[in-house]
């Protein structure tokens, strides 16, 4: 599958560049089955090759990859963000329970966030590391109905740096590019994974030690 997606990104990067980027970044945003790394790993490695490391190629990279895969990684979450932001609660209502997750748990967890006004360091650094899946990050700030003007900007700024990093991977390693998007792809499942358990094993604990001191 990987093979004919590099082959079909190819020739779309070649004939779109920077365009391709943007809207290959938005497509693989909202597909889950395209390896969220493939799109800016091919590009940087098609699009730079045989460049020598130097102010115009970093430029060339952050003009060209970098910039158009952050600004379409932002608009192709929004999309994971309003579904959660609009959906979520109802879901949660309906569905938490067989979680042990109520609603009131996320209205004291939007709380804290507002308290703590850490919110904004976070939601940066967790998009600008590239093994943490971003689907994950839409849908939890989508649910929390985290404010959407400050969304827009930490996340194309966590995406600007993310892209940079990978669109450099991908043009000093492009070779094997298919490979390290495999390698991330396989990262950012095992993280949604502990993610999840994660958050379950949470709200488990909330709810026996709530109700231990009743």
């Amino acid at each position: 599958m990987l093979e004919n997606l590099a082959q079909l990104l190819q020739s779309f990067f070649i004939n779109y560049g920077s365009l391709g980027v943007f809207l290959g970044s938005i497509i693989e945003e909202i597909i889950a089955p395209i390896p969220s790394t493939l799109v800016i790993l091919g590009s940087s490695m098609f699009m730079l090759a045989g460049q020598a490391i130097n102010i115009n190629s970093v430029i060339n990279l952050i003009l060209n990859v970098s910039i158009p895969a952050a600004a379409g990684m932002t608009i192709g979450s929004l999309v994971i963000y309003g579904l959660c932001y609009y959906l979520g609660k109802n879901f949660i209502i309906k569905w938490g329970k067989y979680f042990t997750i109520s609603w009131k748990s996320i209205e004291n967890a939007q709380k804290k966030f507002e308290k703590q006004n850490k919110d904004s360091i976070m939601l940066f650094g967790v998009r600008a590391i590239p093994v943490i899946p971003s689907v994950v990050i839409s849908a939890f700030f989508g649910i929390l109905r985290y404010d959407v003007k400050k969304y827009i900007i930490l996340t194309f700024l966590g995406g600007l740096v993310r892209a940079s990093i990978l669109g450099f991977v991908g043009w000093q390693f492009g070779k094997v590019y298919s490979e390290i998007s495999n390698e991330i792809s396989f990262l950012e499942d095992i993280v949604i994974i502990i993610i999840i358990v994660a958050i379950i094993s949470y709200f488990i604990y909330k709810k026996k030690f709530k109700n231990k001191n009743k």
